[in-house]
């Protein structure tokens, strides 16, 4: 028997970890005469009282003689970078509202460890533990910065409000990222697999880490007026950008005529743009597979989209399932093709005598939660939302005889 093929494909990017990038700027030495300093800034909505601004520098605040406290504070001078965190799932952690329907309105003390965690340095970078005090900072400037010595950053030579000193640790992904990102294997994932700088020779991939998809390089100056230097956005785009997702699989369709008439479809995914598993981190996120045909006439013979036929259309799901299931974990690792993963429940395929000659398509597609219902909404380019699968891949094909 001959099997027809077709191919739908997309690429590259990691999904979901998180590391900062730097504080400071170089500041020109104070004049030999200061002029007496001025009165204390305004307090921006929310925050403390700003320092005075240290003579010949009207626009920046003066060194402070105890630790940053806050994000906000950061904010006076890193107003772009603080713009990005704060509209990005770091800064939104502790009102997401899937963390805070998971979390039982953050009652969880597991869960707050690492959306309102700690400075990573105060635990030796190891898996954090939640702070006491500004919960609502969430996944702050200061949880990937503060060090006992100022703010720890990847640049040499800064100096400023906020005593910037450079730490090699801020660019070692397994440091920042792995305290909070490898509670679920998501990192163990990426050191295994063929993206990871220790892959094996010869390599499938060049070696790439977290801050490659996930912090993309952006030339700016640190602050406003500063030199313009190459940083990172503080954005970390992964399993909620439609983008990230897109790049990550492929999805293929085999069909096999069957002896006694119809045929055997069969749908493959490929993690190729992931360094890690997809889906990863969070239990509740899965990939599924769908099959819709119409026969020769342009008549629908099943449709995912139709409730008493979607089960009979879903012919595969990848995840990995909560603790204590028994399910097997159907994730697919890095470069992996797979079908099914678990012939119990998936098998990937669908054989369909009545399917003798028409066209069709297989649907790869995306829930951040199990009761992400697939709808007609699910098809169009509409916001990533919750409680809404969509669709992120579409292959189409034919079958039967032309």
């Amino acid at each position: 028997m001959s099997a027809e093929r077709f191919v739908a494909t997309v690429c590259a990017g990691l999904v979901l970890v998180f590391a900062l990038t730097a504080c400071g700027e170089p500041q020109a030495p104070a004049p030999p005469a200061p002029a007496p300093a001025p009165a204390p800034a305004p307090a921006p909505k929310g925050g403390p009282p700003a320092p005075p601004a240290p003579p010949g520098h009207p626009d920046l605040p003066a060194p402070m003689t105890t630790a940053f406290v806050s994000a906000e504070q950061c904010g006076r001078c890193h107003t772009e970078i603080y713009a990005e965190w704060k509209a990005s799932y770091h800064g939104q952690a502790m009102v997401d509202p899937l963390f805070l329907e998971l979390s039982k309105d953050v009652n969880k003390e597991e869960c707050i460890r690492c959306h309102a965690p700690v400075a990573l340095r105060e635990v030796d970078f190891q898996t954090p533990i939640a702070r006491t005090e500004r919960r609502e900072d969430a996944i702050s400037c200061l949880s990937c910065h503060q060090s006992a010595a100022g703010m720890a950053g990847p640049f040499e030579g800064l100096s400023g409000a906020c005593h910037p000193v450079y730490d090699a640790d801020q660019r070692d992904v397994v440091k920042i990222c792995f305290g909070c990102h490898n509670q679920h294997d998501t990192g163990n994932e990426w050191l295994a697999g063929p993206w990871s700088p220790e892959a094996p020779d010869p390599r499938k991939k060049p070696a790439t880490t977290c801050l490659d998809c996930h912090m993309p390089e952006v030339e700016r100056p640190l602050v406003k007026g500063g030199p313009v230097r190459k940083g990172r956005r503080h954005t970390w785009p992964g399993g909620h950008e439609m983008s990230q997702l897109k790049k990550a699989a492929t999805l293929e369709v085999e069909v096999t005529p069957l002896p006694a008439g119809g045929h055997r479809f069969e749908a493959f995914v490929t993690n190729v743009g992931a360094g890690h598993n997809i889906p990863t981190d969070a239990r509740h996120r899965s990939f599924d597979v769908y099959l819709k045909l119409w026969d020769a006439e342009g008549r629908v013979i099943l449709d995912p989209l139709d409730p008493n036929q979607q089960s009979e259309a879903h012919l595969a799901q990848y995840r990995k399932n909560y603790r204590g299931t028994g399910l097997l974990d159907t994730q697919i690792p890095p470069l992996a093709r797979v079908s099914g993963l678990d012939p119990s429940r998936w098998k990937g395929w669908r054989e369909l005598p009545k399917a003798t000659r028409g066209r069709g398509e297989a649907w790869l597609v995306y829930r951040l939660t199990p009761s992400d219902v697939l709808v007609a909404e699910s098809l169009e380019d509409l916001p990533l939302e919750l409680y809404r699968a969509r669709l992120v891949v579409k292959t189409a094909f034919e079958y039967g005889a032309r």
